[in-house]
């Protein structure tokens, strides 16, 4: 019994290192197999149960392969940008589709030399599909399947992980979100003096516009003004401050071509039509704008605005609201101060350039839809206004810039007041009364007041909500800031019909007893040491792009408001006001024109991110790292590539650097963890237990053999 047993020990050792050889063949083998995990074999005892205790029973050995899965290779880096190693736990996720169905298996592997296949999809060189979570533009994780809204991270399914594929991600194309400026305004500039800074921006299709920051010095010291009229081929554009008040806001026709007789315009709710023939009839809404004399069309163009501000008293020769472009002739710019409008619709003014066609029925400017120019917030407005809803009563004052003047139609003010006749019936309604009054009000301004010269614009009067142009329905009083700054004016108590501001700007009453203060907000205002206070601009909204891009007003689906950077409050890191020469010091700004797909990025936490040969950068996928309880209990596929069993337990999916998961490293592979060293000292131990047990056999052949002899 003893003797067949030794020879079953002897098979079972001929077995057990045979197992053994074939590990350490299959380890030499696979010692350049990228991501392979050597295999040890161990050796337990096979007991066989002894039922004598003067005799041994032999039983032999058994050999427990054992893959060690959870060993880390060394990372080798290489030049390829889709080489991917993990450096810690974890594995990558694949499949032996490019596009899984329910048929196709998700297995796990640690062989990241991944490569670009004829489809553009990532595929190891076993032949297996990288799987990835896709992103939006913000790297935010979004599921595979559109259909659905809610991103799961821990479920492998074809609804959230998707193949990587380079060649499906197109071109792209930044818009400008943010401008740096940085410029030193002399202070010896006087009022008046300006300097410009001209700006590249792309919009949301890639294409390079121009606009330029125009600074003017205005009266009050270490005050500048910005002036940024809109870019060619766009409607408005509105400055803001860092509340969302307009700023500025300035709409524009350009004219490319003469207006056929007939063209009409829509500006501020009247129709301005284009006659050469006097077949035009002016009316309260139609205003005929003669080109029979003109030859040109700048000619055609000065006559327009000639027409509105003869015609609208919303747009005089002061206030700016309308003029033609210094750098172009054939332009014709806008602004709103709240003047025209009504109380329903404070925010600014229409232009309808609809009817502006040739003869040929094609468009002669490049605005083409109807557009608003919005009211600027009254705290940035230049002057502040004053309408007179009736004729003042005797007795009634106001003061302006500390002098009182009294309305009297008696010849008997108040102690030093200064007089103001009353034209006509005191409290009377009637247009001509009251803008006879206010006349005698800018007379007594200018005689009494040596800060409001006499013929100067500081104070004036105009007529209110598109009244006739003439002096005989003036109803507004005008006040300019002035070089000193801020003054107030009161309409004292017993004041029986308190004037208020422009419909445009919502009808406010100024308030009995109250001194309201006439005074600009500019732009940029200095310390005295030359270095900025306070920044009155913040960003930029830019509407009407005439190439198709989209708006830039931050609004849903379009471009971001491009935001101002000018420096930080108190120091010269962008804006300065010291004793030199107007000095370009910085301008940058971000997006990009149009780019093509140039590489890729892998950072270490899987985030993959194409490059675009145009600078720009976008996320479109993220490496989820599947964990497990017990790597070693993973079953060992073809392809170096794993699946999950019962032994290794479920799959936790991970963001690389998460909790236990380790970290991505791009350009780089996880080598085999074969020592072939170890291997082939393991080879000669193999080799001479194998010799040994076979010697086990030989030698109970011998003894079986002598036994035999006994017999004979």
């Amino acid at each position: 019994m003893s003797l067949f047993g030794a020879l079953q020990s002897g098979v079972s050792g001929l077995s057990s290192q045979s197992s053994a050889m074939g590990a350490i063949s299959d380890n030499i083998t696979n010692v350049s197999t990228i991501g392979y995990k050597s295999t040890s074999v161990n050796f337990q005892t096979l007991v066989t149960a002894q039922t004598s205790s003067t005799l041994y029973s032999p039983g032999g050995v058994q050999s427990a392969p054992r893959q060690d899965t959870g060993v880390q290779g060394l990372l080798q880096a290489t030049s390829s940008q889709t080489d991917i190693a993990i450096s810690g736990n974890g594995f990558l996720i694949v499949n032996e589709a490019n596009t899984p169905t329910i048929s196709n298996e998700y297995l796990y592997t640690r062989a990241g030399s991944f490569f670009q296949d004829d489809q553009g999809f990532l595929r190891n060189t076993a032949g297996f599909y990288l799987q990835a979570w896709p992103t939006d533009a913000a790297g935010a994780v979004i599921p595979a399947n559109r259909d659905l809204t809610i991103a799961n991270q821990n479920i492998i399914s074809t609804d959230y992980l998707e193949t990587v594929n380079l060649s499906s991600v197109g071109g792209t194309a930044a818009a400008t979100s943010t401008i740096g400026v940085g410029v030193n305004l002399p202070s010896s500039d006087t009022q008046g003096q300006t300097h410009k800074t001209d700006i590249q921006f792309f919009d949301s299709l890639g294409n390079a516009n121009t606009m330029s920051f125009v600074y003017t010095r205005t009266a009050v010291d270490n005050n500048w003004d910005l002036d940024v009229p809109p870019p060619p081929g766009t409607e408005v554009l509105t400055v803001e401050d860092s509340s969302g008040n307009a700023f500025q806001s300035v709409g524009q026709l350009e004219f490319t071509t003469r207006p056929a007789d007939g063209a009409t315009v829509v500006i501020d709710g009247v129709t301005y039509e284009f006659d050469s023939n006097a077949s035009v009839t002016d009316s309260a809404t139609r205003q005929r704008v003669d080109i029979s004399t003109s030859t040109s069309l700048t000619g055609d163009v000065a006559a327009l605005v000639a027409e509105v501000i003869a015609h609208d008293s919303d747009f005089d020769a002061t206030n700016g609201r309308i003029a033609i472009s210094t750098a172009s002739a054939s332009t014709i710019i806008f602004k709103e101060d709240g003047t025209g409008g009504n109380s329903t619709t404070p925010n600014g003014f229409t232009i309808s350039p609809l009817g502006l066609l040739d003869t040929n029925g094609s468009f002669v400017v490049r605005q083409q839809t109807d557009f608003i120019v919005k009211t600027t917030n009254e705290i940035y407005s230049d002057y502040d206004q004053f309408v007179f809803g009736q004729n003042p009563t005797d007795g009634d004052n106001i003061t302006i810039n500390g002098i009182t003047y009294e309305f009297d139609n008696n010849a008997a003010v108040t102690g030093t007041n200064t007089t103001v006749t009353i034209n006509g019936t005191a409290g009377s309604a009637t247009a001509t009364e009251i803008a006879a009054t206010l006349a005698n009000l800018e007379t007594a301004i200018e005689a009494t007041d040596p800060e409001f010269a006499a013929g100067s614009t500081a104070v004036r009067l105009r007529a209110d909500n598109q009244n006739a142009f003439t002096g005989a329905n003036n109803n507004t009083l005008v006040l300019s800031t002035l070089s000193k700054g801020a003054y107030t004016v009161n309409f004292n108590t017993g004041y029986t019909s308190v004037p208020t501001r422009p419909a445009g700007t919502g009808a406010t009453a100024y308030v009995v007893g109250t001194a309201h203060t006439v005074q600009s907000s500019n732009a940029i205002v200095f310390n005295s040491d030359g270095l900025p206070s306070a920044f009155n601009v913040a960003s930029m909204e830019i509407l009407g792009f005439e190439n198709g891009a989209s708006d830039m007003d931050g609004g849903t689906g379009n471009s971001p408001q491009p935001v101002l950077n000018f420096g930080n409050i108190g120091e010269a890191n962008g804006f300065t006001q010291f004793g030199s020469e107007y000095t370009p010091i910085f301008i940058n700004q971000n997006g990009s024109q149009f780019g093509t797909f140039a590489g890729v990025t892998v950072d270490s936490s899987g985030l993959v991110t194409v490059l675009f040969d145009n600078g720009e950068t976008r996320p479109v996928y993220q490496l989820p790292l599947a964990t497990f309880t017990n790597t070693n209990g993973l079953e060992n596929r073809s392809g170096n590539v794993w699946n999950a069993t019962q032994n290794s337990g479920d799959f936790t999916l991970r963001t690389a650097g998460n909790g236990l998961a380790g970290q991505v490293a791009q350009a780089a592979l996880e080598q085999s963890t074969v020592d072939i060293g170890e291997e082939f000292t393991d080879m000669i131990v193999v080799q001479r237990a194998y010799s040994a047990a076979a010697r086990i056999i030989s030698t109970a052949d011998e003894m079986l053999e002598e036994l035999l002899r006994v017999k004979r």
